[in-house]
């Protein structure tokens, strides 16, 4: 708890007056019987509001005293952090491709914000189609007309029905999971105009890196023995030789940004350079379109011989992958502008010279300084490394301090970090600078691409995310008590959970440390209780909501990780995870107060449980998050919910779970808690409230009883042959 701040002098204006009048009475009598309109009576007055002013002024503490508190703590302000996505960049419909768009061209977005690009995109007139193979239940089989025995004469297989399924990027998700063969296929098309020149453009496509862009649908799961390694996508080329079976062939892989889809960015794929590769294997008869590991029947609406080639995208390491956008001709962008060879001045020779970038909110690490040393004319131009602070630089250190949310730069004394020298050149070769949360646009938030030549089109169809405002002085002044708590190095339980929420790069919401937790291959071969080993449990903010449990990203994981790594005592074995979460559902039967009031009741009863078991503030019995490993008691629930005003009686309460190595939902006897792990957090995934005394159904695809929400079936047994199916009735 803060100390109350001392009031130095609490003297008000009608207090300043009467004291005046009062001096006055004691040393000039004959002043003191003042009244309004005499001009003594107005001088008391003015003298009375001019102290007041003063007074108020001496007790505040000025910002300057407050900065100056900051750096005596070298706690400097935090630079705005910049926001991060992903746009794509079209050639107009042509046959010959337009040059490459270089890395750091400048991109213009809604209003003033100025985005960069981090990557170079060869743009291609290429359009982009997403379908995969869907899995036809029964049912929807038999409401076709078609029966599997009917496929199994017509194909001579056993057969995993499915219908090819059109997806829009951006609006639908894309989920690997819900495709009967865990595999997303990507049909390149050129525009109707170039029909005619097929062939002249798979020519120029042949051998060129094509940028396909991504972004994640869902956060990292929960599985808090699984660490963000590097995730490799599978990338296949459709060919088929003439005469020849349909094989596809593995792509070059050149790079990819978004880490296997973990976050927003871009795969660089190199084609084969062969335009011979780059052709649509063709099925002679349309009913075998789709037919095994051939890909889908093409798109209705597609011209014939607009289809140039087909892309296979699948995920050994986790077949269930879920993308929220793929697009073509990508290139990932920055919310930062890019200044390059800035002139800031001549050394003066003197201690500590500052000198000031052009732009506050300067990216640290893309700051290259260099001072020309050897004479005014002719010199060389020497590259200077930032420091902290000069504590423990030599005389002749090259070395200068960076205030990052100022754009100021500080050299040595000269006994500490050298002096440049008089009237030498000191310039930027380049840095980047700006962000904040106004770099956070929506989808077509980027208009226009600067200088990127004629016959080119923007288009921007994922938000851009993570841009954070710059610290002011009072946040800067709430991190004092706990950066003087651990010296920003991680040594007691505490000091691992101050640090990871606190930390500049990617801020979390909770954090729990826990002493001797060691995460294995699986969750059976996780260890407790090792010396030397700290695990911190992680979440990011987010509002409650049904089956929305805050996760992290991998990217989040790693962030945290990185920064938590450089502070903590040598010998440490940390990891940085997430929870796992327990999704469960919940059906209760009330009677409510006032019948015509039901539905808010309801809706309250949501409301309120939902609140009670997030794992976020003000979640928990404590308001701080539901704790890790703390078990669910239906008497527990039902309390809650006989809380809410309008509630007159909880007549009964059901608790269902998910069992999660099967994935069957199953239900708690009254008498029993659900208990977790203490890796686990539960995740309400679903409610159903009934107005009576007689047990509530369970939630539709949450509960036992009731259809099960378990996604689409598998292929059916190991030698089912996915089939398409053309009904008999269209």
């Amino acid at each position: 708890m803060p100390l109350p701040l001392p009031n130095l002098d609490d003297r008000r204006f009608d207090d300043l007056v009467k004291e005046a009048q009062a001096r006055l009475a004691r040393n000039l009598p004959e002043l003191a019987q003042t009244s309004p309109g005499d001009p003594v009576h107005a001088l008391v007055d003015v003298f009375a509001w001019l102290t007041e002013t003063i007074l108020y002024r001496a007790n505040q503490i000025p910002e300057r005293q407050r900065r100056a508190f900051l750096n005596l703590l070298q706690l400097p302000l935090r630079p705005a952090r910049p926001a991060r996505g992903v746009v794509c960049i079209d050639a107009e419909a042509k046959a010959a491709l337009p040059a490459l768009v270089k890395a750091e061209s400048a991109l213009k977005g809604a209003g003033e914000t100025t985005f960069s690009s981090e990557g170079e995109v060869q743009p291609t007139p290429l359009e982009l189609r997403l379908l995969i193979k869907s899995p036809l239940a029964d049912d929807l089989l038999a409401g076709l007309g078609v029966s599997k025995e009917q496929l199994r004469e017509q194909y001579g297989v056993e057969p995993a029905s499915f219908t090819p399924l059109s997806l829009t990027a951006g609006r639908d998700p894309i989920d690997l999971g819900a495709a009967l063969d865990r595999r997303l296929y990507l049909a390149l098309c050129c525009p109707k105009s170039l029909i005619a020149e097929a062939d002249a453009l798979r020519a120029v496509l042949a051998g060129i890196t094509l940028n396909l862009g991504l972004a994640p649908l869902d956060e990292a799961d929960g599985d808090p023995t699984h660490t963000s390694a590097p995730r490799r996508l599978l990338w296949e080329l459709a060919w088929q030789p003439a005469g020849g079976d349909l094989k596809w062939l593995p792509l070059e892989w050149v790079s990819d940004s978004s880490d296997g889809a973990r976050r927003a960015g871009v795969a660089r794929l190199r084609l084969p350079r062969s335009a011979d590769f780059l052709q649509a294997p063709a099925a002679a008869d349309p009913r075998f379109a789709g037919y095994g590991e051939a890909p889908p029947e093409a798109p209705a609406d597609l011209a014939q011989g607009q289809l140039l080639f087909w892309l296979r995208l699948s995920c050994p390491r986790e077949a269930d992958l879920k993308l929220g956008w793929l697009g073509v001709n990508a290139v990932e962008v920055t919310g930062q502008g890019i200044v390059q060879n800035q002139m800031l001045g001549r050394g003066t020779g003197r201690p500590d010279q500052v000198l000031a970038l052009s732009h506050p909110d300067v990216d640290a690490a893309s700051l290259s300084l260099q001072v020309e040393e050897g004479g005014e004319v002719g010199g060389v131009w020497i590259d200077w490394t930032p420091v902290e602070h000069f504590a423990a630089s030599a005389a002749e250190s090259r070395v200068y301090r960076l205030d990052a949310a100022a754009g100021l730069i500080q050299f040595g004394d000269g006994q500490c970090g050298k002096r440049p020298p008089a009237r030498a050149g000191i310039r930027a070769l380049v840095y980047r600078h700006g962000g904040g949360s106004a770099t956070n646009l929506p989808a077509k938030g980027i208009k226009e691409l600067h200088g990127g030549g004629s016959g080119l089109k923007l288009r921007h169809e994922w938000p851009t995310q993570g841009g954070v405002d710059a610290e002011t002085v009072a946040q800067a002044e709430q991190r004092i008590p706990a950066f003087l708590t651990h010296r920003d190095r991680a040594v007691t339980r505490d000091d691992y959970a101050l640090l990871a929420r606190d930390n500049p790069i990617n801020p979390v919401a909770r954090a729990d440390a826990v002493p001797g937790f060691l995460p294995g291959v699986s969750l059976a071969t996780v260890r407790r209780k090792v010396p030397g080993v700290v695990s911190v449990f992680v979440l990011p903010g987010a509002a409650p909501a049904l089956g929305a449990a805050p996760r992290p990203s991998a990217g989040l994981l790693r962030d945290v990780y990185d920064y938590l790594a450089a502070r903590i005592p040598l010998g440490t074995e940390l990891y940085v995870l997430s929870p796992q979460f327990q999704p469960i559902s919940v059906a209760i039967s009330l009677e409510a107060t006032d019948p015509d009031q039901e539905q808010q009741v309801f809706a309250a009863v949501q409301a309120a449980l939902l609140n009670y078991l997030w794992s976020l503030a003000p979640g928990g019995s404590a308001g701080k998050g539901w704790p890790l490993g703390r078990a669910v008691e239906i008497n527990e629930l039902a309390t809650q919910a006989a809380r809410v005003a309008g509630v007159e009686a909880v007549n009964q309460t059901r608790l269902f779970y998910q069992d999660l190595p099967s994935g069957a939902w199953l239900e708690l006897s009254e008498a029993q808690s659900l208990p977790l792990a203490d890796y686990q957090l539960p995740e309400l995934m679903a409610m159903t409230l009934e107005s009576g005394e007689g047990a509530p159904a369970g939630p539709s695809g949450y509960a036992p009883d009731s259809a099960a929400n378990t996604g689409p079936a598998a292929a059916g047994t190991a030698t089912a042959v996915p089939v398409p199916v053309i009904p008999d009735k269209c």
